[in-house]
């Protein structure tokens, strides 16, 4: 395939051996929908198997938790330690409803550090003992303070990130993607505002990646290297003090040198509204698509050994199409739109539409309550309602209903009472974790 029309068709073929069947990916995007002891259910088939059949030459997982104390959401998957036979059997069962179409299905492993979920475990950790704002998306919710890992923690997460990845080649997936990016656990080694550590954790940014480095190597030598190992980074953090360009730059340039297989370039974590819709004040406006082209330009210069793949805000079929050809990007990453429109990838690709949904332009609040956007909370909420819009489409999905396709059926304050009221139960419902204390996990009843 030569045209410039048919590139997003053209098969990637990644340093491992591994052939990825077109340049579409479904990005990862955080399900919650595990069971008491956040195993993989039948709604997980059901919602792979949906975008499986969608056309992505990939499917990322939502965040995959390697310490189950330490969750994003209360319905996170975790893998964390031996595995019984029971988890074993239903990862071996998500594995197969998400390659139905015969696509790569990656895990995203990940460990959610000072932004645990409250509601399970007020007490997260981080590099240093400092507060994550946690202004945005589904962390509208007190923050505490983290608690500091020291060097022997650090250790066990790298074998728990090792381990994990073990347990997910033998269960038929077909890759992994480590992820250090949006403000979680190895991405905050790598913020300023988060590190102020001064042992060989902290300090320049090749003490502050090292941990990340470190977890890459740990995972390379478990799976092997004709095994896809990939890594979620961000080029920017979209906050005052966040990782410097300068910075950014370095760090693709000693990623470049892991034998990774690919790079995700994102942006912004939970303590900026910009994660929420693309705003950046770094830029002093508001990208409507490809939010974080520009931020990585430099970064992928120096980046010359691993195949690059660029997630937010991608929405028409020109621009990535612009992007692959011209901008040393091999795959873009779909998020939200394939939660109203799971089949988005094959229409595109059938050239069916020229664009997927922009649902972030279509949901907000009911006209009688838009006057609470005067305020900050009101902001935030208003920005995160397709965001709890998406987790309510998951939902859908899951249970192999139809999604809220046209954008107009599930009014985002409708989301937020569900997903808020939804989250709440699966904290309650969590067993074996006395350890946490959480706000609703293992609340004192009166």
């Amino acid at each position: 395939m030569s045209s410039n029309e048919d590139i997003l068709a053209k098969p990637l073929s990644l340093p491992c051996g591994a052939v990825i069947q077109n340049r579409l990916c479904k990005s990862a995007m955080t399900e919650g929908i595990a069971d008491e002891y956040n195993r993989a259910t039948d709604e997980h088939l059901h919602l792979y198997k949906s975008w499986s059949e969608g056309g992505a030459g990939l499917l990322i997982s939502g965040n995959i938790q390697v310490d189950r104390r330490y969750l994003e959401r209360p319905g996170n998957i975790a893998i964390d330690g031996n595995q019984d036979e029971e988890q074993l059997r239903r990862l071996r069962n998500l594995a197969e409803a998400g390659t139905k179409n015969g696509n790569h299905f990656w895990v995203q492993l990940s460990h959610a550090g000072r932004q645990t979920d409250p509601k399970v475990n007020k007490f997260g950790v981080g590099p240093s003992a400092i507060k994550s704002r946690n202004i945005a998306g589904q962390k509208i919710s007190p923050s505490f303070t983290p608690r500091e890992l020291d060097s022997k923690e650090i250790s066990n997460i790298i074998h728990k990130f090792s381990d994990a990845s073990r347990v997910l080649k033998e269960t038929g997936f077909t890759g992994v993607q480590i992820h250090s990016a949006h403000g979680y656990l190895l991405s905050s080694f790598l913020n300023p505002n988060a590190n102020k550590r001064d042992d060989e954790y902290g300090g320049t940014i090749q003490n502050r990646a090292s941990f990340l480095i470190h977890t890459i190597r740990s995972v390379r030598k478990a799976v092997g290297k004709d095994f896809p190992v990939s890594i979620k980074i961000n080029v920017t953090d979209c906050v005052k003090g966040g990782l410097p360009p300068e910075e950014a730059i370095e760090l693709g340039h000693l990623l470049d040198q892991e034998g990774l297989d690919l790079i995700e370039m994102s942006g912004g974590n939970y303590e900026s509204i910009a994660i929420l819709d693309g705003s950046s004040k770094a830029h002093g406006d508001k990208v409507k698509e490809a939010y974080f082209l520009e931020t990585s330009k430099s970064l992928r210069e120096k980046i010359t050994k691993t195949p690059l793949m660029l997630t937010g805000g991608l929405r028409s079929r020109s621009i990535m199409e612009r992007i692959v050809n011209s901008e040393s990007i091999d795959m873009i990453g779909i998020g939200r739109p394939l939660c109203g429109l799971p089949s988005g990838p094959k229409l595109l690709l059938e050239k069916k539409i020229s664009s997927l949904p922009r649902y972030e332009d279509k949901i907000d609040f009911p006209l009688f309550l838009k006057w609470i956007k005067i305020f900050s909370i009101g902001k935030v909420l208003s920005r995160a309602t397709t965001l709890f819009w998406c987790y309510y489409n998951e939902i859908l999905l899951s249970k192999g209903e139809k999604s809220d396709e046209d954008g107009t059926r599930v009014k985002g304050l409708k989301a937020y009472n569900f997903m808020d009221k939804f989250d709440l139960k699966k904290a309650s419902s969590l067993k074996g974790l006395n350890e946490c204390e959480g706000l609703i996990l293992n609340r004192k009843k009166k």
